[in-house]
């Protein structure tokens, strides 16, 4: 691992990005129409009581360990290292991912005559830079960016309002279909995108100069993100309705009515900002997670010669992985929350944490029999 810390501060910027920066800027949540800010509200509180009652407890047990070391410690490098690599190849995956769906979203609507691979060169470049300059400085470059963010969501809120294109009826019937519908389309929410990710940061966790101000950070920033993305889908679906579901960026949608006493209108750039924000912090925590993760299950002295092969990788795969936004992003938003999400998310930490409490258990029991 990096000898390197952050602290608090920077840990709950990069949380609250990583969460908040690519949520406010997808669909999630919608297939509930109308009723999507209870959706994300009830996920967050699901993924408050999984980051509690699992991932705290796990990164309690083992507080210098990322959870690759962690797999490897409780189970053996036999079956250990394997596990790890799986979850070094989802951190790959949704990498890859992530890059795609950036090169792709600012072709469409920013960049339009530049090439979506030269985009996401671009992008994965600057990637590259801040994983080779470490953590602490992601970490400092998280404060920056979470200021940009607070001004960015002011802006936008502020501007929103002051348009008078707030239509509350829009959200009427609220529970038009009973809370079965809502309680469906959270789960998606609290098991992977965007708070069952805070997963990744158990392999983060270990930097922190404090470790024990990791629960208030993580409960923090996951409920003040929740908060934030359901109040933007509140506001989302008052301005534009039920619609909002048809439309691949709703966020954008919204934005694009905004009119101030005809001086200012078109606050495209607040969307803009805010996605390019959210998916840079999304990314670069990825490809380092795989970096450390390579580095600490194969024991190398330094994971910076890892870079340029991992995020070479990173692009070709992001280029051939997939067809069409629509052939990736269906099956991100749709199946991986069940077919990777849940078992690899939830399933194994719960796994992992009955086993050190099992360990635990039979440790201390061995040591009270009387010799």
């Amino acid at each position: 691992m990096e000898n390197a810390k952050i602290d608090s501060k920077q840990l709950f910027s990069l949380m609250f990005l990583f969460q908040l920066g690519t949520g406010i800027v997808t669909r999630i949540g919608l297939q509930a129409k109308q009723d999507a800010w209870i959706s994300i509200f009830l996920g967050m509180f699901g993924a408050l009581i999984l980051f509690f009652l699992v991932y705290l407890q796990i990164f309690k047990q083992y507080p210098t360990l990322p959870f690759t070391g962690i797999l490897v410690k409780v189970f053996s490098k036999y079956i250990g290292i394997p596990l790890s690599l799986v979850y070094i190849s989802y951190f790959f995956f949704v990498a890859s991912v992530n890059a795609r769906h950036l090169g792709d979203t600012m072709g469409t609507y920013i960049l339009s005559e530049t090439p979506v691979p030269v985009i996401i060169f671009i992008s994965l470049a600057l990637v590259a830079y801040a994983c080779y300059l470490g953590i602490e400085v992601i970490g400092r470059t998280a404060e920056i960016l979470f200021a940009a963010m607070v001004v960015f969501g002011l802006t936008g809120n502020l501007t929103v309002i002051a348009s008078g294109i707030i239509k509350l009826k829009n959200l009427q019937p609220i529970l038009e279909y009973g809370w079965l519908p809502v309680l469906k389309h959270s789960v998606p929410l609290m098991i992977f995108f965007p708070f069952g990710e805070v997963f990744l940061f158990l392999m983060i966790f270990p930097y922190l100069n404090k470790p024990d101000l990791v629960k208030r950070t993580g409960l923090l920033s996951i409920l003040l993100s929740g908060l934030g993305l359901s109040w933007t889908f509140l506001l989302i679906i008052s301005v534009i309705g039920i619609g909002a579901q048809n439309v691949e960026i709703p966020l954008l949608s919204a934005v694009e009515k905004i009119n101030v006493g005809h001086i200012i209108q078109r606050m495209d750039s607040i969307v803009v900002g805010t996605f390019a924000v959210g998916f840079f912090i999304k990314i670069i925590l990825y490809v380092y997670a795989v970096l450390i993760g390579l580095t600490d299950i194969f024991k190398f002295k330094r994971y910076q010669p890892l870079i340029f092969p991992v995020v070479s990788l990173i692009f070709l795969y992001s280029l051939v992985w997939a067809n069409n936004k629509v052939t990736y992003q269906g099956f991100f938003y749709n199946k991986m929350p069940y077919l990777v999400g849940f078992p690899l998310l939830v399933g194994m930490p719960v796994i992992v944490l009955i086993m050190i409490l099992v360990r635990n258990y039979f440790g201390t029991s061995r040591a009270n029999i009387p010799k």
